[in-house]
């Protein structure tokens, strides 16, 4: 082999060393802004659902009666992850995330005047957490489909030679 091959090859790991950490660095960005999102987005729809309860539900009872939205919610985009993680598909899991998005924006639109911009500042939160949540799981998934061509391409070169 000679040098100049190695330094090709070195200068080609270094730079996809460095192209898969800045990768992994957007991740986790976008991570942390999907993650303060859906913080912000359940902190401002809590309110408006605990109140919409308050009228027909115990008041000890009341107080978590958003939970009854979000703990869905919740369990559907964690099961998303997992499954965008793990490269499988996860249409179930979807379907209840917008079911409870819809469910969350409906309920609290419903509790505040009929004004566009207070329609808009209640129900955006719960389809802005959706919307994040979707950009997350095209992270995970994104590499996976890029991965597979190359390592088929990579198979069939190697048997030809």
């Amino acid at each position: 082999m000679s040098r100049g091959s190695r330094k090709r090859r070195r200068a080609r790991s270094t730079a996809e060393r460095r192209t898969r950490l800045v990768g992994e660095l957007f991740r986790t960005l976008i991570a942390v802004a999907v993650t303060v999102v859906c913080v912000l987005g359940w902190t401002l729809s809590y309110a408006p659902l605990q109140d919409l309860a308050f009228s027909s539900v115990p008041p000890g009872l009341s107080e978590l009666w958003p939970a009854v939205v979000y703990g869905p919610w919740l369990a559907g985009c964690l099961s998303i992850l997992r499954a965008a993680l793990d490269g499988r598909r996860s249409v179930h899991s979807w379907v209840v995330v917008l079911a409870f998005s819809a469910a969350a924006t409906g309920l609290c639109i419903c509790d505040m005047s009929r004004s566009a911009p207070e329609m808009i500042v209640a129900g955006l939160p719960p389809i802005a957490a959706a919307i994040c949540l979707d950009q997350l799981v095209r992270q995970f998934v994104a590499p996976q489909q890029v991965r597979r061509p190359r390592a088929r391409h990579v198979a069939r070169a190697r048997r030809t030679e």
